[in-house]
């Protein structure tokens, strides 16, 4: 196969059966050179340092680390490629921060494999993808990048402060930002955002 380009891609999941599905769609674009994929953060930073990766498919929620915090170090490494989320997380609150931390693109595992592999595509050739719930634009509730991390942590059931050490803050910061969620949303607990709010968009749109 001739490729246009030395640039490679990179899948980060989890689970090895969804890297190898990502990772096959990618091959069949034909656009890049190597499909790299792993599982774990400190490895895929290794990789986007040293090797030449012009796209990054990525799920929010990964071991013992987070999808957010993986992008945000990617570009204070100099990473300038593209990114997608093709996450385990509906759409809200997720695709607000995916977007806002610059990343081109958020799908859900959810959707049909057809839609996953048209973003990916879409994407790819330069578009941006995000899936919005209007009813949240309307509410104006739009937590910042930080406070989706938090959150993130907070769904997975770490406490306040497991959750301090994995992002160096101190466990009464992270305590502030879990009020202002909460306060946000007008509920009483975590689990009363998740019953209420975790519902998907109805439109997707594609953005040159």
């Amino acid at each position: 196969m001739s490729y246009i380009n030395d640039i490679d891609c990179l899948v980060v999941d989890r689970f090895p059966l969804i890297r190898e599905c990502l990772s096959r769609i990618l091959s069949d674009l034909g656009n890049y050179n190597l499909v790299h994929q792993t599982g774990r953060v400190e490895t895929a930073l290794k990789l986007i340092e040293t090797n030449n990766i012009g796209l990054i498919v990525l799920d929010v929620n990964l071991d013992q680390a987070d999808g957010y915090e993986l992008l945000r170090k990617a570009y204070a490494m100099g990473y300038s490629g593209k990114a997608i989320y093709v996450s385990s997380y509906g759409y809200p609150i997720y695709s607000e921060t995916a977007y806002k931390l610059g990343a081109n693109g958020y799908i859900s595992k959810s959707e049909e494999p057809s839609l996953i592999k048209d973003a990916i595509c879409g994407v790819s050739r330069g578009h941006n993808l995000f899936k919005t719930d209007y009813r949240c634009s309307k509410r104006n509730l739009v937590l910042s990048q930080r406070e989706t991390v938090v959150y993130n942590y907070l769904k997975k059931g770490y406490s306040n402060k497991q959750i301090s050490e994995f992002l160096g803050l101190s466990a009464k910061t992270i305590s502030t930002y879990k009020s202002r969620i909460l306060d946000k949303y007008q509920v009483g607990s975590i689990v009363e955002l998740l019953s209420s709010h975790e519902v998907v968009g109805s439109e997707v749109q594609l953005a040159s």
